[in-house]
């Protein structure tokens, strides 16, 4: 059996349907799908309705569906601040009939498949405590890019030797019984084996948002499961064009009525790196600075320290 395992599509319905073209030609028909389906590309009811058209899936729901659920019989009148404007957006632009679907969707599956569990969980954290995704994410090598010429791949894989030696991170599957472990969340896809004791690994990355440092890709991962219960992990890049990605974004009403978190997000396309981590972080510095003790912060607030942020980003990257 073999399973096409994909998080983190973030309303990125061109990616997907990039990924899911080059699932076919592979002849794969069996998908593990493990969260974080909308919110910031916008196109989130074209991703759910591919996602419902599959028969042979696993899904669970990730943390972005949580925003949405938080929404629900809110007074819309009062959604004027800056920073929730592509959640209040996506909640808009999504059908109630695909909302109810990811808000039933569980926070966890698991399931067996010749003779090897199968578990699924949008976070790394469900399964090896907060250490390893708090340490090894897409921060980490946004920063590590910025400090080094190495090129991605060098990155990631220095990343893979680190986190794969690291006591603690041993520690953490030490404590983990056979099995495959899936999710998503960190946006850097990786995978780890361990042989002996039947225990694997599985992040797929982003295929929505990859902030892996690797461009003009998308990701996914194949795992086989023989009938011998052998385990077999592949991971796949699909080429994408971002450039016309982001040009076709900026066509479109989500980036008119979240032009802040739009613009960020085409950055990170860009560049394949986090920015919204930092941009969240110097927000609250320059909101601090003011005195400014309103959350989720004002429109006012929000939009003035984007202007502030983008100017400094663009002179770093001249």
């Amino acid at each position: 059996m073999k399973y096409a395992i994909i998080s983190d599509i973030h309303g990125n319905f061109p990616a997907m349907q990039a990924v899911l073209k080059d699932v076919k030609e592979q002849g794969i028909s069996s998908f593990i799908f493990a969260g974080d389906y909308c919110i910031s590309g916008p196109w989130p009811d074209e991703c759910i309705d591919a996602i419902r058209a599959i028969p042979e899936k696993h899904i669970i729901r990730g943390n972005e569906e949580k925003y949405l659920e938080n929404l629900i019989d809110k007074d819309q009148s009062l959604w004027k601040d800056g920073q929730m404007q592509v959640s209040y957006w996506c909640y808009r632009n999504l059908s109630r009939k695909n909302l109810d679907y990811l808000l039933a969707l569980p926070n966890r599956v698991d399931l067996e498949c010749n003779g090897m569990k199968i578990h699924v969980a949008h976070s790394s954290v469900d399964f090896l405590g907060t250490y390893p995704f708090y340490t090894w994410n897409s921060v980490t090598v946004a920063n590590r890019s910025r400090q080094s010429d190495r090129v991605p791949e060098q990155i990631l894989a220095d990343m893979s030797s680190e986190r794969d030696n690291d006591p603690s991170f041993q520690e953490a599957v030490a404590k983990l019984e056979r099995g495959i472990y899936i999710f998503g969340h960190s946006h850097v896809q990786w995978h780890y084996t361990d042989k002996n004791r039947g225990i694997y690994l599985i992040n797929p990355g982003s295929c929505g948002l990859p902030l892996d440092g690797i461009q003009d890709s998308v990701p996914y991962t194949v795992t086989e499961i023989t009938d011998a219960g052998e385990v077999f992990t592949k991971e796949q890049r699909v080429p994408f064009d971002k450039d016309n990605y982001n040009r076709e974004v900026m066509q479109t009403t989500q980036y008119s009525e979240a032009n802040v978190w739009s613009r960020v997000i085409l950055r990170e396309q860009a560049t394949a790196l986090e920015h919204m981590y930092f941009f969240l972080d110097f927000v609250e510095q320059y909101a601090k600075e003011l005195g400014d003790e309103r959350r989720p912060y004002a429109l006012d607030t929000w939009e003035n320290a984007f202007r502030i942020w983008d100017r400094k980003m663009e002179a770093t990257e001249k």
